[in-house]
């Protein structure tokens, strides 16, 4: 089906439009989540600073209200007579005004001599309580302090009832073993109680316990979240963990109460209280999610003990999330409605002058060479295409004439080069052939002789043989070289892979090969190949491969210097170095080393051999499936890199 212009290039305006509002409104979404949950998490733990400045200023009045009573006349007489009615009495009505859940007195070395509350037990020792043993020593001190029940009970009132808490069952809580705690957590302070002359008669201490306190959670939910609500339900919670249970909260359970008793998540839990680390993040509490900060409680010993919560429901973040999405939804898509319009007008007006343009296209592609489309009446960049259009057209006939001819030219030119090219491969491959062949029988002929086959010679003429023998040696290696330039230009260069093992196949014989050449040339090799390499691959290709990068570190390398074979297994490729110290290589040299007839000159000049080695070498490690490189440093080493995939396709 045939779709006209215009509508085309409107669909593709459509497409655009859409693909570019789907990303805004990603980008949009992506940016209006995160400012408002780190807005809203910046806030929480601002809010989680707030609430432990509350809880620091009831530390700090539970100081200063027993700085004030120590020095008082009440707690010396207490000390003079602590068995008296009437000075227990007083300390009590002094409990009561200070807000605190017990008061008592100890002795200079711990011992309790008087407590305000009924069973009023005394005789017991605190000089191992963390706060009262440190107020012995002088010090004023105040802190988070775990209470087990025998302690609360010797401190009187309803203090282990109101302590003792069962668990509730919470999802997403951590199993615990135990179903109930009896100990509790309270705010203690102690401070140094002294005689006139200064000498410290004992310490004076009282303490708030926390369970079930909701007083001071409410304090600090009224001055941090100001007891707003949202539908319906606080808007902010507070609450204080002992361990994982929550002793003292706003947070409701399902059936409206106090959710004492329900425990932490697994997560804070995990991070809280076993790593020692503030959590701030979504969290679930007890029945809904909240933005949550919570931060662990420390004892004086600086032991986790509990946690204080402070959160903020996470659905009126997410519906003020969900109101911005809407009000960028309706903006984005006005935008789009307006843009949308005006393409389709702009489409609309673009389109006439182009559908003439196609049109002559047509034509010309029909052989009308000769014709004109009419000029739009705007002087805009259509018109200046319109035109040019007209000129190529009247260009188009000539041109076409002139390439016949030349296209005609070249076609005979090609045939005689392509002839040209074949006959000068087949001529090469025939020479380097029979000129093997040649070499062949009179290197056997020369060795014979070197070998004193048909007599003995003298030193002169074995010399000679030598030398003869050397020359036919470079002679065949250069014939073979052209030979295989042959056989890769005409694409008759094959890979017939077969499983091997490069050192025992390839580089032992190589090195058994050219070890009379480094003895002379001076070269320390440095073999660091493992023992055995298995792959798959054409053995006496790989062979010419490792031989002419040993050969080509022979002649570059330095005299009395160090050639290096390396290895390393990469997985799906295995990894070959051969290492030489020599001269340096500039970039461009370094790039032209595998180029056809390339020869290097050395600081005594250019060395000798045809150039193709290292050519022919990439040749066979690309059909292999490979490749080779070369790097270099200074005037100081060279190195050809080479891979092989583990097992090597045929190419």
């Amino acid at each position: 089906m045939r779709i006209q212009l215009y509508k085309r290039i409107f669909l593709n305006f459509v497409l655009v439009i859409a693909l570019f509002g789907l990303l805004a409104a990603g980008v949009g979404a992506y940016l209006i989540n995160r400012t408002t949950v780190n807005e809203a998490q910046r806030r929480v733990r601002l809010d989680l600073r707030s609430a432990w400045s509350v809880v620091q200023g009831e530390l700090d009045g539970l100081e200063l209200f027993l700085g004030a009573l120590s020095g008082g006349k009440r707690v010396q007489e207490a000390f003079h007579q602590p068995a008296d009615q009437a000075n227990r009495v007083l300390l009590e009505l002094a409990r009561r005004q200070g807000r605190c859940d017990f008061l008592g007195l100890t002795d200079a070395r711990g011992q309790v001599i008087l407590r305000t509350l009924a069973p009023y037990a005394t005789g017991d020792y605190l000089a191992q309580d963390p706060v009262v043993g440190r107020a012995l020593k002088g010090e004023t001190v105040s802190g988070f302090v775990l209470l087990e029940a025998g302690r609360l009970r010797a401190e009187g009132g309803d203090l282990e009832e109101k302590a003792f808490m069962v668990f509730e069952p919470t999802a997403r809580a951590k199993l615990r073993a135990k179903e109930a705690e009896s100990a509790g957590m309270a705010l203690v302070a102690a401070t140094p109680v002294e005689d006139e002359t200064g000498a410290r008669k004992g310490v004076l201490y009282a303490g708030i316990l926390l369970n079930r306190n909701h007083a001071l959670v409410d304090k600090i939910n009224a001055i941090v979240f100001e007891e707003q609500l949202y539908e319906g339900r606080p808007a902010g919670t507070v609450t204080i963990f002992q361990w994982d249970s929550r002793i003292a909260t706003n947070v409701k359970n399902a059936s409206g109460n106090r959710a004492t008793g329900t425990r932490v998540s697994e997560t804070v839990y995990d991070s809280v209280l076993e790593n020692n680390r503030s959590y701030y993040d979504r969290a679930f509490v007890v029945n809904d999610w909240y933005l949550s900060a919570y931060d662990p409680i420390h004892d004086l010993q600086g032991q986790v003990i509990g946690i204080l919560y402070v959160g903020v429901l996470a659905r009126q973040y997410d519906d003020f999330k969900h109101d911005l999405w809407k009000l960028y939804g309706l903006l984005s898509l006005g935008a789009v409605v307006i843009v949308l319009v005006l393409g389709f007008v702009f489409s609309r007006r673009l389109t006439g002058s182009i559908s003439r343009l196609a049109q002559g296209a047509a034509d010309i592609a029909g052989g009308r060479l000769d014709m004109q489309v009419a000029e739009p009446a705007t002087d805009d960049e259509v018109r200046d295409l319109t035109r040019a259009f007209n000129f190529m057209a009247g260009r188009l006939k000539e041109r076409e004439e002139r390439l016949k001819a030349t296209n005609a030219e070249l076609d005979q030119t090609n045939r005689s080069l392509q002839v040209a090219n074949r006959n000068y491969m087949d001529m090469l491959g025939f020479v380097s052939h029979e000129l093997k062949n040649t070499l062949g029988v009179i290197y056997t002929s020369a060795k014979a002789l070197g070998m004193a086959a048909i007599g003995p010679l003298t030193e002169a003429q074995a010399g000679l043989v030598a030398n003869v023998v050397k020359s036919i040696e470079k002679a065949v290696g250069m014939t073979r070289k052209y030979l295989d330039l042959s056989r890769i230009e005409k694409g008759e260069l094959k890979v017939n892979p077969r499983p091997m093992d490069m050192i025992a196949d390839v580089v032992a014989p190589l090195l058994a090969e050219f070890g009379d050449a480094m003895a002379a040339n001076r070269i320390e090799l440095r073999n660091e190949l493992p023992p055995s390499i298995p792959l798959t691959g054409d053995r006496d290709l790989l062979q010419v491969v490792y031989k002419n990068l040993l050969d080509n570190a022979l002649k570059y390398g330095r005299s009395g210097g160090a050639i290096r074979l390396c290895f390393s297994d990469e997985g799906i490729r295995r990894r070959f170095e051969v290492w030489n110290q020599g001269e340096n290589l500039s970039q461009v040299q370094l790039s032209q080393v595998f180029d056809k007839f390339v020869r290097l000159r050395r600081a005594e000049g250019l060395v000798q051999g045809t150039g193709l080695g290292l050519f022919i070498t990439r040749d066979i490690v690309r059909k292999h499936g490979g490749d080779i490189h070369a790097e270099c440093q200074g005037d100081s080493w060279i190195k050809f890199i080479f891979t092989l995939p583990s097992s090597a396709a045929s190419a």
